[in-house]
């Protein structure tokens, strides 16, 4: 039950699994109450001010703030998102690395016929083909198996703002929950810096009660 639209004392279960290190990945609650909130962006924010070793001032806790509630709406309302996760090493200074998995169920037989794997290369819509760029290259999962695939894209946010995202996605045989997982960031260079960890951080990934 919600008592707003942001917050909420239905804190839910874990719906994918990682055992990725705890220094790099943090674990952000889609469904948290106001007060578990605060005390988990104090904590959060006064550690990685003290890794990077700078000043955590008034604006940067607020920007923070602001960022984080708007992450856990869309993440929680609009994308419906089963977990999401912090990168810790990106500077305070920077937007926050982000990334969510979601779980939903293909019965394709094959990663070439599931409508995910393939809607991924799709250009936006809403942006002109030309300014959009795609790579996709294979990525298998000692969890959810070889068929997985990683793409990164880049599209202008606005005019000064080139966003860059990167997505995973497995498919899994039938009756088995495909998983996605998805971050973007206004940083292309955050993101180029990031691929490795966010490559080791996907492999990490597997569905609850799955065999190890």
């Amino acid at each position: 039950m919600s008592d707003s639209p942001l917050w909420s004392t239905d804190l839910g279960a874990l719906h994918i699994d990682t055992d990725a290190n705890q220094g790099l990945w943090g674990y952000l609650w889609l469904q948290t109450d106001k007060k578990t909130f605060k005390e988990w962006l104090n904590e959060s924010l006064t550690g990685l001010a003290a890794i990077h070793n700078i000043e955590l001032t008034r604006k940067l806790r607020r920007f923070h703030k602001d960022f984080y509630e708007r992450t856990l709406v869309t993440l929680r309302d609009k994308v419906q998102a089963d977990e999401a996760f912090v990168y810790h090493p990106v500077p305070l200074t920077c937007m926050p690395l982000v990334m969510h998995a979601t779980r939903f169920h293909c019965e394709a037989p094959d990663a070439a016929s599931c409508e995910g794997v393939a809607a991924l290369t799709v250009p936006h819509p809403d942006i002109p083909e030309w300014q959009q760029r795609t790579g996709s290259i294979g990525f298998a999962s000692p969890h959810l198996g070889e068929d997985g695939v990683r793409v990164t894209r880049s599209y202008p946010a606005d005019s000064t703002i080139m966003m860059t995202s990167v997505t995973y996605h497995w498919h899994t045989p039938p009756g088995i929950p495909d998983v996605c997982l998805r971050g973007h960031h206004d940083d292309p260079e955050v993101i180029a810096a990031a691929v490795e960890p966010l490559d080791d951080f996907a492999r990490t990934l597997r569905l609850p009660g799955s065999a190890q």
